[in-house]
């Protein structure tokens, strides 16, 4: 900043007793004895609906991704098998 130029905004300074804007987001409140009550809203059954399709749709990802990777390492499983019985095969005729 050039000398001579003012700031165009004064830095605010928040007390360290202060909680800041996150302090209004907590549902928790405490009472004159120091104890925290925390407070739960009911769902409504438009969000328990909503949470158990998410659930759902999470569930169904992981299961295509775990047949994807299935399907990927089931040739070369099968490969390798069969690879092993000729070798077998083959270590079984020169031996004669």
């Amino acid at each position: 900043m050039p000398q001579g130029d003012e700031p165009r905004a004064e830095p605010e300074i928040i007390p360290p007793d202060r909680a800041g804007r996150d302090k209004h987001r907590k549902r928790t409140f405490t009472d004159a004895y120091g104890n925290e009550r925390i407070y739960v809203a009911q769902v409504s059954p438009v969000g328990s609906i909503l949470v158990v399709l998410v659930a759902a749709i999470l569930l169904a990802v992981m299961l295509v991704l775990l047949l994807g990777a299935l399907m990927i390492w089931l040739p070369v499983l099968v490969f390798f098998v069969a690879g092993a019985f000729i070798v077998a095969i083959v270590r079984a005729y020169f031996k004669r």
